[in-house]
């Protein structure tokens, strides 16, 4: 659950970063570039780029790292398919440990 959470923010995050970097290369282009301003938005937009790269790493490594935790399995006494949480077998009421 946490890691679904983490996730979601990550590419509400990421969707924000690219809006704003959008903006910011607009506004870079609409500039005359002998502005001293214009310094400044440059350096903002390359900050924004580098912290959108740090977020898809981030999105990436737990890509990665994330461990599939199947839904169903098979019941070990009777072998009939079972919710993997559970602790008992609906079918045989075998008490069987809940798959990790």
């Amino acid at each position: 659950m946490e890691q679904l959470f983490v996730e979601k923010n990550i590419l509400a995050a990421s969707e924000r970063l690219g809006i704003a970097q959008e903006q910011l290369d607009a506004a870079i282009q609409a500039y005359d570039a002998s502005r001293p301003d214009v310094e400044a938005i440059k350096g903002a937009s390359e900050r924004l780029r580098e912290a959108r790269l740090c977020i898809e790493q981030i999105q990436q490594h737990i890509d990665a790292s994330a461990e599939v935790v199947p839904a169903k399995r098979n019941c070990p006494a009777c072998g009939k398919t079972i919710r993997a949480q559970a602790t008992l077998c609906g079918y045989c009421w075998t008490k069987v440990s809940p798959a990790s």
